[in-house]
């Protein structure tokens, strides 16, 4: 069985990559705006644990996982897959998860979402905050002006954006309460969902970037993360649907082992 890891926190740094920008139709062009490319890991050769496993399935849970045979639940949030799917069916005319991804695809955040430029302008200070222009300030916030309405693809990739950006910086903030620097992401909402994954890896890359600086901000800072540290390491598995069945698979492979052993 080759390595079934694939990571995707390889930034290009001369591209900025916005997650809320209009997605390119071409595969060339994506590439070129996402500015993540994606690259296969050969983890043997690294000290593998410890790590969080950050699983997205209808809500989602996060896992520290000391060893093959230790871990704990450490934390979890009920976002997830079910909120995704649950809100586009109530917003959109998308009846299933695939068709709300094919929406997303074509949708617009920006069109939904409240940025930062859109509450302090373009200028370079931002109202002492010195934060990006392009980083949410409030999700679906643009539904409360009188703008033209956003489309059911706008939709989508809002709600898709909302729930990526929350997942990734709950899982930053487990890496650095337990003082680690890699999170497995798993889970059926990410199965295949490019979208997700590029906002979550993105989101991520640009953490230690986004503390609020200033005096008190900078202490802050220090505690937390100090400067230059190196970001939260997303990875994402390859085959992370079958996950469940194999856990079932050994779980049970154990329970029989263990009544063979009481003589049952």
């Amino acid at each position: 069985v080759g390595p079934p890891l694939v990571g995707a926190a390889a930034p290009r740094r001369s591209v900025p990559l916005r997650t809320h920008d209009k997605e390119p139709r071409t595969s060339s062009e994506r590439a070129a705006a996402r500015g993540v490319v994606r690259v296969q890991r050969d983890l043997s050769g690294i000290n593998f644990f410890p790590f969080l496993l950050c699983n997205v399935g209808t809500g989602c849970s996060i896992l520290k996982v000391t060893s093959e045979s230790q871990f704990e639940r450490v934390s979890g949030t009920a976002l997830g897959g079910g909120t995704f799917l649950g809100l586009c069916r109530r917003l959109t005319k998308a009846a299933s998860f695939k068709e709300a991804m094919d929406m997303a695809e074509d949708g617009d955040a920006r069109k939904v979402d409240m940025l930062v430029r859109d509450i302090y302008g373009e200028g370079e200070d931002r109202a002492g905050l010195q934060l990006p222009g392009d980083l949410t300030a409030s999700f679906f916030a643009r539904a409360l002006s009188a703008e033209p309405k956003a489309s059911d693809a706008d939709l989508c990739k809002a709600l898709v954006v909302m729930i990526s950006q929350n997942l990734a910086q709950i899982a930053h903030l487990n890496a650095q309460v337990h003082g680690l620097r890699r999170v497995f992401f798993t889970g059926n909402f990410l199965r295949g969902n490019d979208l997700a994954m590029r906002t979550i890896v993105y989101t991520l890359q640009r953490m230690p970037r986004v503390v609020v600086h200033g005096e008190l901000g900078r202490r802050k800072r220090d505690l937390l993360l100090p400067v230059g540290a190196e970001p939260t390491e997303a990875v994402f598995f390859r085959h992370e649907g079958y996950f469940g069945a194999i856990g079932a698979y050994l779980e049970q492979c154990r329970n029989c082992a263990s009544a063979a052993e009481q003589g049952r």
